[in-house]
């Protein structure tokens, strides 16, 4: 019986919470401001650093991929290099399903394709998409790597107060071309990340 059950991952059984730092400035966080590796708690091995940090104006985010940059795709981003960040500005982790406050974001190290906000939403939770001109980014790319500095500013984020509402829930999944995808909170080999904002991590804005 049990050898039909599918395999979790031991992050599955953690909820995972943290803390987001002040930064005046998006380009090039320091160390201070990266975010946990949790590539063991996903049986994954991880081949990006993370780094996050917030301020009144935005939510700041600088990825280094140790690869180097092949190619994109849109609208299937999941089979060539992108970054895809997903946020709940309200952390609602009683919520079935997602809310007008959750956002997913897709972001590539290439021109090619613009940066946008790609979430759906059910009929009653609909909402105007963010604005392409709302989302920073400045790419740089090396032979065996390459870096994103990343703003999405508070006019892309429905409902982001962070004077009265100091946390939100996040997860990213970073993917490759031709290779698995690293994730953060939560896998899509187990769930559809965007459909569940419920396991995402939360944060608190300090």
């Amino acid at each position: 019986m049990f050898e039909d059950v599918p395999s979790l991952c031991p992050v599955s059984f953690f909820k995972l919470q943290g803390k987001l730092k002040y930064a005046d400035q998006h380009k090039n966080l320091s160390r201070s401001y990266l975010l946990s590796d949790t590539s063991d708690l996903l049986n994954e091995e991880p081949f990006a650093a993370v780094s996050m940090a917030w301020n009144e104006k935005a939510l700041l985010c600088t990825v280094k991929v140790r690869k180097g940059f092949d190619e994109s795709h849109f609208p299937n981003v999941a089979k060539g290099d992108a970054i895809e960040l997903f946020i709940d500005t309200r952390d609602l982790k009683t919520a079935g399903a997602p809310t007008r406050f959750c956002h997913h974001f897709v972001f590539f190290p290439h021109t090619d394709f613009p940066s946008q906000e790609i979430t759906r939403l059910r009929a009653e939770e609909e909402r105007p998409l963010a604005d392409q001109n709302d989302l920073i980014v400045t790419s740089s790319k090396e032979r065996k790597s390459y870096l994103l500095d990343i703003a999405i500013t508070r006019d892309a984020l429905f409902g982001y107060d962070p004077g009265n509402f100091k946390r939100l829930g996040f997860t990213y999944r970073i993917n490759r071309y031709r290779g698995d995808p690293q994730h953060f909170a939560v896998s899509s080999f187990e769930y559809s990340i965007e459909k569940h904002p419920a396991l995402w991590a939360s944060f608190e804005l300090v």
